[in-house]
């Protein structure tokens, strides 16, 4: 969405934004600009390819970060809006990047009519931008001729090569970026969102993301360091609250970077919650880096959903499982609930929270188990 050179002494490199911190990071680490606290964060520009309406950038100081926020607030753009954004654009007095952020939250500032054949259609464009909805099939109100021709009367339309441009130039924008912490926006699909706090500022984070992403972020809310700040968590994308209390558990127990760490491990489409919850439950662990273990050996567990006995456990297995298969004229004979019993015992099998897990595998649980890292209290590594 935005393409750009910098430069560092003698060396130039294109950067094109949206892009992740550790693709930036190797960006400036070619034209060794990465030594120092703030060398990430801003470059001089030497060209700009793209947008050209980007032109003020060139021959000046650029903060990447903020160019790299509004890309991507600019790549969930449709036609409609980039137009309005480029036309808003155009108005500005100050181009800085701030600037331009607090814009891409004002475009209802900046009504672009394409079909100008009638007051009417002007007027409900103009209701349909300025207040996010209008009834469906109502084309043919008087209201919306009245106001288009309100609109065109105060002299507050101008043709342009977008089309018929709506526009005050006394309204003032709201300024939503204050130029410390960038505005909660929902850039991604993420296994939870929360926000970080520290004093009055927050920002929000979705996790899992590159440590780096969330140490600017912390560096943005002005705190010492991670463990300064609390946590909320906002939105999550876990089936029940089971996972959610862990999560928030982790991050007051160990810190928001374990917890980004385990979230890291875990997303996965294929992910089976059901089945690691049990196997979780099974190991009895709680900490972060042994949860991630247990992940990575998930597929020498089995989980019977929902079974409630030793005769489920066995009814399961003979229905379903090849190697313990009987004929049919066998199972009026056959002692489901003892074969069920037989398993837990040779297999390390228990009843959980959903139904029944054991380790099948040639190794023993507890060879397994033996990988884990003890389980401690930890420190409080800051509140949610």
């Amino acid at each position: 969405m935005i393409k750009i050179r910098i430069r560092n002494a003698d060396h130039e490199i294109d950067v094109h934004f949206p892009i992740s911190e550790s693709e930036l990071f190797a960006k400036l680490g070619e034209i060794h600009a990465v030594e120092g606290r703030d060398a990430a964060q801003s470059a001089y520009v030497t060209e700009v390819y793209w947008p050209e309406e980007f032109s003020a950038l060139k021959n000046r100081f650029a903060n990447l970060d903020e160019l790299n926020y509004l890309a991507k607030r600019m790549e969930s753009f449709d036609n409609l809006e980039y137009d309005q954004f480029i036309i808003g654009l155009s108005k500005l007095d100050s181009k800085d990047v701030k600037d331009l952020i607090n814009l891409t939250f004002n475009l209802s500032h900046f009504t672009l009519c394409q079909d100008v054949s009638s007051y009417g259609k002007i007027g409900r464009e103009y209701v349909l931008n300025t207040e996010g909805a209008v009834p469906t099939h109502d084309e043919d109100d008087p209201k919306y001729a009245a106001i288009g021709k309100e609109l065109i009367d105060k002299g507050l339309a101008q043709i342009t090569e977008r089309g018929l441009l709506i526009y005050n130039p006394f309204d003032t924008l709201e300024e939503v970026y204050d130029g410390h912490t960038f505005p909660e926006y929902y850039y991604k699909n993420s296994l939870i969102s929360l926000n970080a706090k520290y004093g009055d500022r927050t920002e929000l984070l979705q996790l899992p993301d590159e440590s780096l992403a969330i140490k600017k972020a912390i560096d943005r809310l002005g705190a010492p360091s991670a463990e300064d700040c609390s946590y909320e968590i906002t939105f999550h994308n876990f089936k029940g609250d089971e996972w959610l209390d862990r999560v928030q558990e982790i991050i007051s127990r160990e810190g928001i970077y374990e917890a980004n760490a385990m979230l890291k491990a875990l997303d996965s489409k294929e992910m089976d919650w059901n089945k690691l919850s049990a196997v979780v439950e099974l190991a009895g662990v709680q900490k972060a880096s042994n949860i991630v273990f247990l992940t990575e050996h998930l597929d020498e567990f089995s989980f019977i959903p929902e079974a409630k006995t030793e005769e489920e456990v066995g009814h399961y297995l003979v229905d379903n499982i090849s190697e313990y298969r009987l004929n049919l004229e066998m199972e009026d004979y056959f002692d489901f609930s003892g074969f069920g019993e037989h398993i837990a015992e040779e297999h390390d099998g228990q009843f959980v929270d959903g139904g029944f897990v054991y380790y099948d595998s040639y190794d023993s649980l507890d060879e397994l188990l033996d990988g884990l890292e003890p389980e401690d209290e930890g420190i409080d590594m800051g509140g949610m």
